[in-house]
């Protein structure tokens, strides 16, 4: 690449946009960031996450995301490197005897150092820490963007590094990484990123597929521990690897790339006999047991561009574009490439949306007579419907806009569905409409002028009616935007539902940029579709919109934390997973988000709850038609979701502090593997939600509140410890503190089981305040407006559960 291209270089994104701060949030969802220097260090801070550049050799010393540490102690990142090719003797020629000077790719195979020994076949190795003319400053900072630069020499060859870090406010950061020579060389070496990350906080790792025979496709692959991984042993090895993210059960970092193209590697062919006799295979190494490995560099296997291996305490990343490869590079040339770097999580979820009670009326796509079978128009929502949803305990509500994809700013019946999201509001219901990343309609405005330009190149089709578009494709962002934009102007809703598809991120449509080797895999056009999704929901809500996202199985950090909300299971069952994977891609506690869970015929609804502790009714035909058939219960789905439902609503989940049950930071267990146990803490009280994943039968397990004062519960009170959903309490008299260490339990297959814990005081007046009395005073304030058959008949079989249970004192 020369030079003067680049101006040219990478896509239009969304701006940056310093006025959208809310309640000192940017966008209302992230903390803004906050860069400050010393002579010695650039740091760069958002709300849970903090980079750390050494002034002094350019690189990256800290990543930290909440109290874990990721880069290795004394290391620095991306630190690139190259292997340089020795230079030719002066007066180098072909004709002469045995002092005729040589060419430097004569002296190039004398160097052979041994495997894992850090030197480079065939080369003279420089990194770019250890350089020279070293310079770092911070180019430009805001609250929700802050690039940082560094420029450097390779010590005294002619080479010129220049990383640029552009830190996003999610702390997605772009690297670019760029090498230039005043002289001509030969490359035999580049390494763009090369770290040590720190082995401690690192248990798991999930990553993309590599592309199969074509079409060619990247999915996501289960997740798989790598805690014990032995030393020198490969964490994996690929020749393309888009993203691949390392984690625990609470914090990750991320690494992406986008272009895979002007990347040299290939077959050695034959040996060379030195002067001295000896024989070198130009394509083996020697390792230091002595043994020759055929298809081995001194880095490791050939054609590999991106490998992580297991060393002692850490983990070794290098990602190259020039490996064991001549390569040759002259002054006005520019190498260059991009990687993104990201720890997760981004944010911490919104406690306001602790307690999701969803109904989904759609549509889906857009409804109308004579196709697909329906014989009349589509309506939203009557009054008397969403009346009906307000007495059931619905908080939101997916739908209500009739629209082709791609053409959101029309919908059908306008003041129909003005008056429908009104009713809802009225009724403190949040309603907000279904939209999608990529599907568009074939009928809709722009598709026969554009289509062409921006879809995806597998060319997928939804019920033949609408083509994906590309994530990369800038001119179909920025259409999706103004609709979005011009939606949320003339519709009160609250924020939006946004469909897509993961896969088909891989894309080789040339018309919008994604070209070069297998393509492009849509990185940064896709977090920022998601910001942009996020900058139009923020400026009609006043930063207070929803937005949840149908995930399934996305990891990706660069999308997910600029939700509220992921949709987790429409094509997966969880019985079916690894507990890896869910700890790492279904949590979304992980990720800065809350959870719903969808569930088909195959998957459970207990497992849901107990994994996600939130509730989605999804299928609006199982829904009550009226006030009686909710009380009669005579669904089982119908009866579990009013019964969760009202213990939820009468705790009022919804600005309690969560602790998940990934996440419980010490403060509880349980005893048994597939035992699962999450809490919500206020005023005093716990409402601890229990089950096993995917279990049959019973099983007798324990709970243990390790740390009780954290949980807000207090020393010299007594507690009662109420099974909201069994009717009974599970100790027969109230508890001391120290008595909450350890709490026998019985789980029944995968039905959650809810006790509540809370205190018994004492007033004044020596008159005791017992634990029932006062639910009892929440359950008649959440039931308050109801029409019921007689007091407390609302629960399964008869008597209301909780009043049962305390009725029995």
């Amino acid at each position: 690449m020369r030079l003067a291209a680049l101006s040219c270089l990478g896509l239009v994104l969304a701006g940056v946009s310093l006025g959208q701060i809310y309640d000192g949030k940017v966008y209302g969802i992230f903390d803004p960031l906050v860069a400050s220097e010393t002579p010695s260090a650039i740091t760069v801070s958002g709300g849970t996450f903090r980079f750390v550049i050494d002034r002094a050799t350019g690189q990256i010393i800290s990543l930290r995301a909440l109290a874990d540490e990721f880069v290795a102690s004394g290391s620095a990142f991306p630190n690139p490197y190259v292997g340089l090719i020795p230079l030719d003797d002066p007066a180098a020629q072909r004709e002469g005897g045995k002092e005729r000077p040589r060419f430097g790719y004569e002296k190039s195979v004398e160097v052979h150092p041994l495997l894992w020994s850090g030197g480079l076949t065939d080369a003279y190795r420089l990194d770019a820490a250890a350089g020279t003319e070293i310079h770092t400053e911070i180019v430009q900072a805001s609250p929700d963007l802050v690039e940082v630069r560094s420029t450097g020499r390779y010590a005294e060859s002619p080479l010129n590094w220049m990383i640029d870090y552009l830190f996003d406010v999610d702390g997605f950061t772009k690297v670019t990484v760029s090498l230039t020579t005043s002289k001509p060389v030969q490359l035999r070496w580049h390494c763009f990123n090369h770290a040590f990350l720190a082995k401690e906080p690192i248990q798991y790792l999930t990553k993309v597929s590599d592309p199969d025979k074509p079409p060619a496709e990247v999915r996501p692959e289960p997740t798989v521990s790598i805690a014990r991984l032995a030393p020198d042993k490969a964490v994996f090895e690929s020749h393309w690897n888009a993203f691949f993210h390392l984690s625990n059960r609470v914090t990750g970092i991320e690494f992406s790339k986008q272009d895979f193209g002007d990347r040299h590697s290939g077959y050695r062919d034959s040996s060379v006999r030195l002067e001295n006799g000896e024989v070198v295979d130009t394509g083996a190494v020697i390792n230091k047991d002595h043994r020759s490995l055929k298809g081995w560099d001194s880095r490791g296997r050939t054609n590999i561009f991106t490998q992580l291996y297991s060393r002692d305490r850490k983990l070794e990343l290098e990602e190259f574009d020039i490996r064991n490869t001549t390569f040759p590079l002259n002054p006005g040339e520019l190498r260059q490439r991009v990687f993104w770097v990201q720890p997760t999580p981004a944010k911490r979820p919104r406690n306001d949306l602790n307690s999701l009670r969803v109904v989904w009326p759609g549509p889906h796509q857009i409804v109308m007579t004579r196709w697909r079978g329906r014989q009349q128009p589509w309506e939203p929502p009557s009054d008397e419907q969403v009346r009906l949803w307000a007495q059931t305990g619905v908080n939101l509500i997916v739908g209500g806009a009739n629209y082709w994809s791609g053409d959101y700013a029309r919908p059908l019946l306008p003041e129909k569905t003005r008056r429908f999201i009104a009713t809802a509001h009225r009724y403190d219901i949040k309603v907000i409409p279904y939209v999608t990343f990529a599907d568009f309609n074939f009928a809709a405005p722009g598709y026969q002028e554009h289509a062409a330009d921006w879809m995806a190149s597998q060319s997928i089709e939804f019920a033949n009616e609408t083509t994906l578009m590309c994530y990369n494709a800038s001119g179909w962002r920025e259409h999706l935007e103004k609709q979005w934009d011009q939606l949320l102007s003339n519709f009160d809703f609250d924020g939006l539902y946004i469909d897509h598809w993961t896969n088909i991120r891989l894309c080789s449509n040339s018309r919008h940029g994604c070209d070069g080797y297998l393509g492009s895999f849509a990185t940064e056009g896709y977090h920022d579709f998601a910001k942009r999704a996020r900058r139009v929901v923020a400026r009609h809500t006043d930063g207070k919109g929803i937005m949840l996202l149908n995930a399934n199985m996305l990891l990706f950090s660069g999308v997910v934390p600029w939700f509220d909300i992921r949709l987790n299971g429409e094509n997966d069952d969880p019985l079916k997973m690894r507990m890896e994977t869910i700890l790492a891609t279904w949590d979304g506690w992980v990720q800065g988000v809350q959870s719903m869970g969808e569930w088909g015929h195959t998957a459970s609804r207990g497992s849901m709850i107990n994994l996600l502790t939130t509730f989605s009714m999804a299928n609006w035909a199982i829904s009550p038609h009226d006030l009686a058939q909710w009380k009669a219960a005579q669904s089982a789905e119908l009866a579990e979701t009013r019964e969760l439902w009202g213990i939820w609503r009468s705790f009022k989940l919804n600005g309690a502090q969560r602790i998940p049950g990934f996440d419980s930071q010490g403060l509880l267990r349980m005893e048994q593997p597939g035992s699962i146990v999450n809490a919500f803490v206020r005023d005093g009280r716990a409402l601890v939600i229990m089950g096993v994943h995917g279990a049959r039968g019973g099983r007798k397990e324990a709970l243990h509140i390790q740390i009780p004062a954290k949980l807000g519960l207090g020393e010299g009170l007594r507690y009662q410890i109420i099974d909201l959903r069994n009717s009974r309490y599970l100790r027969s008299r109230p508890s001391a503190l120290a008595e909450l260490h350890t709490i026998p339990v019985r789980l029944a297959a995968d039905r959650p089981a809810e006790p509540r814990v809370v205190p018994r005081r004492r007033r004044r007046h020596g008159l005791v305040e017992d634990a029932c009395a006062r639910m009892q005073g929440e359950i008649r304030s959440w039931l308050a407006g109801r029409t019921l058959s007689r007091p407390g008949r609302l629960g399964i079989g008869g008597r209301y559960p909780w009043f049962r249970a305390c009725h029995r004192r």
